[in-house]
C-alpha cells in the first residue's frame, strides 16, 4: 500500500495528480483547503489538499508482488499477510508493565492503520465518478453532500450539477412576498452588511415594486449610522423614524401603520455576548416583526457561520440574507446555511452598490453562483 499527500489548485487537479503518480486505483482518503505562501497566516493562497492511496497488495492485480509467507513457510495471499503482520505486532505490543503506556499508543496507531488498510482492500471506486470531488470543490458540507444533497451522487459535470442543484435548492428559497403589510427586522452581528442590505431592500421596494415604505432605525450605538441611513431615505424620497428604546420602536412602526412594508435597521450585536443579545431581541419584539431577516457574512469563516446561525436563534429569525458573496471565493454558503439552519434564504448581496447588488432569492440563481467556481 502506498499513502501520498497532493496539493492542487483545485480538486480535479489534485485528483489527477494522483492518479498520474498511483494510477486508476487510486482511492481518495482524506481531502481538505489549506493555506499555502504569505507570510503569518496572511495572504497567500487556498490550494486543495488531497491524500490518496494504492493497494499494492491486492491479488487481484497482475501485477500483484509474490505471496509473502507464514512462519512455517507457507505462502499466504497478501491480504492475510496484512492481517498477520497487523496481528504479530499486536502481539508484540504486550510488554512490560512500565512500558504499558507506550506500547498502548503504538497499538492504536496500529490498529488505525489496520483499519485504513482493511478498508483501502475493500473498497471498490468506480471509474469516472467524480461526485465527491465536485461537492468538496464547490465547499458543500460533508453532512450536507451525504444527506440532502446524496442523490446528486451520479452528477459529474458543473452544468448538470447546477440544474440538480437547483431543484434541491427549491425548497429553500423564499424571497420576499407582500401578502399584506410587512414589517421586516434585520439582524445580525457587526460588520455583515446590515444597513446596506436595508437601503438595497428599500430600494427595491419603493423604486422598484412602487411599494410606500417607511425605515425606523435602532442603530444609535454606531458612530456614522443614523446619519448612513439618513442620507438613503433623503435620496429615496423615504421617512426615516430613528428609536433609543423599544417604545421608540414600536412607536416608529404604528406611525407608518398605512406603509405597504417597514424595515427596521438594529444595532450589530456579538453573538458571543448574550446579555447584548438579550437586550437586542427587546427592541426586535417590541417591533412586532412580520419577517426577522439574520444576515451572514459569506467572507466568514464557516466556524462563525455556524456559531451565527446557532447564537442568534435566540432572536427567532425566519429568514437569511448572505451579505458579501464578492468578498468570498467560497460560495457554498448559499447552501450550507439554509440547509443546516432550516431558513430560508430571503435574499443575497454581492457589493456596495444601492440598490444594484442584491438579488431576491431563486433557486436557479443560487445553483448557478454556487456552481460556476466548478466551470
Amino acid at each position: 500500500m502506498r499513502i501520498k499527500t497532493f496539493q492542487a489548485n483545485t480538486m480535479p487537479d489534485a485528483l489527477a495528480q494522483a492518479r498520474a503518480e498511483l494510477g486508476e486505483d487510486a482511492i481518495v482518503l482524506n481531502s481538505k483547503y489549506v493555506k499555502a505562501g504569505g507570510v503569518l497566516g496572511l495572504g497567500g493562497s487556498t490550494r486543495v489538499e488531497l491524500m490518496a492511496a494504492v493497494d499494492d497488495l491486492s491479488v487481484d492485480s497482475p501485477q500483484s508482488p509474490a505471496p509473502q509467507a507464514d512462519m512455517c513457510g507457507n505462502a499466504v495471499p497478501a491480504r492475510a499477510a496484512v492481517s498477520a503482520y497487523v496481528g504479530s505486532v499486536k502481539e508484540e505490543s504486550a510488554g512490560p508493565v512500565e512500558a504499558t503506556a507506550n506500547m498502548k499508543q503504538i497499538q492504536d496507531q496500529i490498529n488505525d492503520l489496520g483499519e485504513v488498510v482493511r478498508r483501502l482492500l475493500t473498497a471498490h471506486p468506480q471509474p469516472g465518478n467524480h461526485t465527491a470531488g465536485m461537492l468538496v470543490e464547490l465547499g458543500i458540507d460533508d453532512k450536507i453532500a451525504s444527506g440532502v444533497l446524496a442523490d446528486l451522487s451520479d452528477v459529474d459535470n458543473a452544468v448538470e450539477m447546477a440544474s440538480a442543484l437547483a431543484g434541491k435548492m427549491q425548497a429553500y428559497a423564499a424571497p420576499p412576498s407582500f401578502d399584506g403589510r410587512q414589517v421586516i427586522a434585520i439582524i445580525g452581528p457587526t460588520g455583515v452588511g446590515k444597513t446596506t442590505t436595508l437601503a438595497k431592500l428599500a430600494a427595491k421596494f419603493a423604486i422598484e415594486q412602487g411599494k410606500k415604505t417607511a425605515l425606523v432605525t435602532a442603530d444609535t450605538f454606531r458612530i456614522g449610522a443614523v446619519e448612513q441611513l439618513r442620507t438613503y431615505a433623503r435620496i429615496m424620497g423615504l421617512p426615516l423614524e430613528i428609536a433609543l428604546s423599544p417604545d421608540e420602536v414600536a412607536a416608529g412602526v404604528e406611525k407608518h401603520a398605512d406603509k405597504d412594508v417597514v424595515l427596521i435597521d438594529t444595532v450589530g450585536r456579538s453573538q458571543r455576548n448574550g446579555e447584548h443579545l438579550d437586550e437586542l431581541k427587546t427592541f426586535v419584539d417590541a417591533a412586532d416583526p412580520t419577517d426577522i431577516y439574520l444576515c451572514v457574512s459569506a467572507s466568514q469563516s464557516r466556524a462563525v457561520q455556524n456559531e451565527v446561525l446557532e447564537r442568534m436563534a435566540a432572536l427567532s429569525p425566519n429568514k437569511l440574507v448572505v451579505t458579501k458573496i464578492d468578498e468570498s471565493r467560497d460560495r457554498a454558503a448559499l447552501v450550507n446555511l439554509p440547509i443546516i439552519s432550516g431558513l430560508p434564504l430571503a435574499c443575497l448581496t454581492m457589493g456596495q452598490n444601492v440598490p444594484q447588488d442584491i438579488e431576491f432569492a431563486d433557486a436557479g440563481l443560487v445553483a448557478r453562483l454556487v456552481t460556476e467556481v466548478a466551470q
